[in-house]
């Protein structure tokens, strides 16, 4: 997906909410193609971040899926993930009882 259809994306808007209202980041750096490394979180902040976009999202990213801790992870990357979780999670058998 190209970057400027990530930067539309209802995901990626959330995201991006979360980064600058919770953790502070300022927008002008927040782009799909930003490594979560260059955001200015620490180890700790990167975390709380994961768990707080986990939550916004009502998922769990397996860390074997996408490891916040691992360097070069990109925004983008991260809404590929929360989309493969949401995409999963709709097909899924109990979502279609729910």
């Amino acid at each position: 997906m190209p970057s400027s259809s990530f930067s539309a994306s209802p995901v990626f808007n959330s995201i991006a909410a979360i980064l600058v209202n919770q953790f502070d980041v300022a927008r002008d750096i927040i782009a799909p193609d930003a490594a979560l490394s260059e955001l200015g979180l620490d180890s700790l902040a990167l975390m709380e971040f994961v768990f707080a976009v986990e939550d916004a999202f009502h998922l769990r990213l397996p860390e074997d899926r996408l490891d916040p801790r691992e360097a070069g992870i990109t925004l983008g990357r991260l809404c590929e993930a929360i989309e493969t979780q949401i995409d999963c999670k709709l097909d899924s058998p109990m979502a279609a009882q729910a």
